[in-house]
């Protein structure tokens, strides 16, 4: 990942060059000649990173090159700090500041020093320009199939598995049809392939049965051979150039048998379903290709219901280790039995680690032994998983940083999808804009190979990642060697944090945080400081803790990334000098957001869970032009107008939750033309009087007006309005085209208030919380609610809905929480794809 490290390292040099290249003064010269060297050296690995050595040499050059790459960010990054903290002094002593100069030549002299070496490792390596091609995990060959799986007689589990494929294979239509096994490495693809392949079902139903083991590679023509040779005798000589005339043979020969059944094993590859279609005669015999797959793509390219194999449960684990390690599969010492249960629970469910391991624990059958296995169990198991490195090492190295950090979060983590796209980017693994659409494109690869677990809501976005416990054991080896992070436990052997390349992000749990700062070490080369709670803890009931934070900027004054969650930090006061913050997400006491945090200009994400009522924000928020996400807990006062100074650049997409009462229409205009996603919580009541014209009595209202990127809103109450009616201000809709989300709740309006929402042009989703609406009656206008899909009502109040075929002809999800509801109306209920929840046993 030497590529990435640079692209990070030219992203910050053009960072330097465009905004704070006065403060490197008469080091310019330099600065520009280092930038040329290490864009040169950057465009070689982007040449040469496909055909990465495995060898040492190329591993001794990509350590040197990333030795260079944090020299020069950390002498940068360094100077930087120390110019943005002179700049904060008087006058006078600026004028005298004769060690400022100082600093400016050894600056110089710095990178001098650096480009000179960067120079060095461009020229001395031309080796490097032709490479010893990447160890090769692809199989050039087919494989052959004693090769690829568990032994059938081994499997646990898989009757009822084997007995569903084999109805699919062997029912069905007369077409032909495609029937995918997908699922992760290990969990016996191949195995259950191979069970269903040899039933004694399928040799009586199918005359001709085709095993091709495919792999990574990918080569067709020796797939559609190897397909041709099994369809002939072993002894026929065929002639034929291309794949085009390969299909038409395997046409030729299949046509004349009467039902054929192909096994495509490992496949990864769309085109190689695509084509294996083509290759069978439309003869109506029911012709059946069955598909291996760790791909999820591939799988739903073949069909619309893959059988996706899952892990094993339970009692079925703990058989699947009896069998391989007992001869009559099962196991009378009681002792072995408990041990046994507690090995076969690491392997988490996994068919081939079970497998794996059994063969360990058969060798020797004593407590003694076992007790050891359980100790060093994943070097028993480490190398049952190398099959995982395919699908890694198939990643880009972008995708694999993304990957690798993913494991920064504790084993069995929920990771917010929205937090971790910020974290990346905060990283510079992926670019700042946009980022949804490659981080959301990266997460699906992911999940196609079965490497995270994806959950989803509602609509159908991701909303939380996790990855499998098993692989996240065995990845973890990964991360160290890709000095993606450092793990920190404390134990006697506590490891050093002084490492430059391994230490630059740092991970700890929060359980050990206040042993680790109070024998902190001063490392300036430390990036990223995360702290995370391996259980989850109610943000009610985080620790607290007398922990120093202060020694944090003390010891890391270099840090872009800085999360401390489930301890309450007393202060944000003593964070004033972390000028180099890109993300910060932290809890405590807090009364405020210090105005200092306008001086740390690359911070892009703040996140503040605070134990206070409300959080009033002293930063010149608008100011601050990398700033784009602002998450606060309790409702936030922000800066009135009179306190706001300079020229605004805001780029806030996200502002959540702010109180009404601070809602000022010149404060929210500085965001009117990013904001993308706003929430308002307090006591929002006098903010939704209107006038006799139905315009807001609220000025901060009227900034609706100009929000032409608003997509996501959020109105709540922390209690009920008690006015008799309350009337949608119109500014709310005059100008909220592109609005696709609305909540409400405690909003308190009349029904009949509805029909301005259902014209809202782009609403998608409509939750109406608890009180959002008041009275027994809603009757829907015709063309209401045109493109909205999802609708969730929460109202205790509701007794009649009048809804009809002209109304939510685009609803496919509906939610009701709607206990005196009489009923939900019946042309609503035909939509096919609707889901429907009512009542009160069902409350969500």
């Amino acid at each position: 990942m030497a590529d990435l490290v640079l692209k990070l390292l030219v992203e910050n040099l053009w960072e330097v060059a465009n905004e704070k290249v006065k403060l490197i003064g008469s080091a310019k010269d330099e600065f520009v000649k280092l930038l040329g060297e290490v864009e040169n050296l950057k465009a070689f690995l982007e040449d040469t990173h496909r055909q990465e050595s495995n060898s040492s040499l190329w591993k001794h050059c990509v350590k040197n090159i990333r030795i260079q790459a944090h020299k020069a960010e950390d002498v940068i990054d360094k100077f930087v700090l120390e110019s943005k903290v002179r700049q904060g002094k008087n006058i006078l002593k600026i004028i005298f500041d004769f060690g400022h100069f100082k600093r400016i030549n050894n600056l110089a002299k710095g990178f001098r020093d650096i480009r000179e070496r960067v120079k060095d490792i461009r020229q001395n390596n031309p080796q490097f320009l032709q490479p010893i091609s990447m160890l090769n995990l692809r199989n050039r060959l087919p494989r052959d199939p004693q090769d690829t799986f568990l032994e059938v007689k081994q499997t646990v589990g898989f009757n009822e598995e084997a007995n569903e494929v084999i109805e699919r294979l062997v029912g069905g239509t007369e077409e032909i049809e495609l029937i995918p096994i997908v699922g992760m490495t290990g969990l016996g693809k191949t195995t259950l392939a191979r069970k269903v392949w040899s039933d004694s079902q399928i040799t009586a139903e199918f005359s001709n049965n085709i095993w091709v083991s495919a792999g990574q590679s990918n080569e067709l023509e020796n797939i559609f051979f190897v397909i041709l040779k099994s369809s002939t005798e072993s002894n026929q000589e065929f002639r034929c150039n291309g794949l085009n005339e390969l299909s038409k043979l395997i046409t030729s020969f299949v046509t004349e048998q009467h039902r054929c059944l192909i096994v495509l094993d490992d496949v990864w590859e769309t085109e190689l379903v695509d084509r294996s279609i083509n290759f069978l005669p439309v003869n109506k015999k029911g012709h059946r290709i069955l598909i291996t797959t760790r791909r999820r793509d591939v799988a739903a390219s073949a069909s619309e219901k893959p059988y996706h194999l899952k892990f094993l449960r339970g009692e079925n684990s703990f058989q699947l280790l009896e069998k391989g390690v007992f001869d009559n599969g099962e196991c009378q010492n009681n002792q072995l039995v408990e041990l046994g249960k507690s090995i076969a629970s690491k392997c988490c469910g996994l068919p081939l680690a079970l497998v794996v391991i059994a063969k360990a624990l058969k060798v020797d059958k004593t407590v003694y032994d076992w007790e050891r296995i359980e100790k060093n169990f994943w070097q028993y198991v480490g190398e049952a998983l190398k099959n995982v490195e395919a699908s890694y090492e198939s990643l880009s190295s972008e995708k694999k940083a993304c990957f690798l950090y993913c494991l920064a979060f504790p084993k069995g983590h929920d990771i917010p999808f929205q937090m971790l796209i910020r974290l990346w980017t905060a990283e510079g693994l992926i670019e700042s804009n946009p980022i949804n659409d490659k981080a959301e494109k990266y997460l699906m690869e992911f999940e196609n190979l079965n490497l995270v677990i994806v959950s989803r809501e509602i609509t159908g976005l991701i909303k939380r990642i996790k990855c499998n416990d098993i692989l996240y054991e065995f990845c973890k080896m990964k991360v160290t060697k890709e000095s993606v992070f450092q793990e920190l436990r404390l134990t006697p052997d506590f490891p050093s944090i002084n490492d430059p390349v391994t230490s630059r992000r740092l991970h700890i749990e929060s359980c050990d945080l206040s042993d680790f700062i109070s024998r902190i070490s001063s490392a300036e080369h430390v990036r990223s400081f995360l702290c995370f709670s391996s259980e989850d803890v109610d943000q009610q009931t985080k620790l607290s803790s007398d922990v120093d934070i202060r020694l944090i900027p003390k010891a890391f004054p270099l840090l872009r990334v800085l999360i401390i969650e489930s301890i309450n930090i007393p202060s944000l006061k003593k964070l004033n000098r972390l000028f180099h913050l890109r993300y910060i997400s932290i809890s405590g006491n807090f009364k405020e957001l210090p105005a200092f945090f306008n001086k740390f200009w690359s911070l892009q994400s703040i996140i503040i869970h605070t134990t206070q009522p409300t959080l009033n924000i002293k930063a010149n928020i608008w100011n601050m032009s990398k700033l784009t996400h602002l998450k606060i807990n309790k409702p936030s006062k922000l800066p009135l107008p009179s306190t706001q100074k300079g020229k605004c650049s805001s780029s806030l997409q996200t502002l959540s939750k702010i109180s009404p009462e601070t809602c000022n229409k010149d404060v929210l205009g500085e965001a009117s033309n990013s904001l993308k996603k706003l929430s308002i919580q307090g006591n929002i009541e006098d903010s939704l009087k209107t006038n006799s014209d139905r315009f807001s009595t609220f000025e901060g209202f009227q900034t609706f007006q100009m929000f032409k990127c608003l997509e996501n809103l959020k109105l709540i109450s922390d209690v009920p309005c008690h006015s008799n009616v309350f009337q949608f201000p119109k500014a709310l809709f005059s100008c909220l085209f592109k609005l696709k989300k609305l909540t409400l709740s405690k909003t308190m309006f009349v029904w009949e208030e509805a029909t301005k929402l259902g014209r809202l042009p782009c609403l998608e989703i409509l939750k109406l919380e608890k009180q959002a609406f008041t009275g027994s009656i809603w009757k829907p206008e015709e063309d209401d609610f045109k493109t909205l899909q999802i609708l969730l009502i929460h109202n205790d109040e509701l007794q009649i809905w009048k809804a009809s075929r002209y109304h939510f002809d685009k609803l496919r999800v509906l939610v009701l929480k709607c206990p005196n509801l009489e009923r939900v109306p019946a042309e609503l209920s035909q939509f096919q794809q609707q889901s429907i929840i009512s009542g009160p046993e069902n409350m969500l």
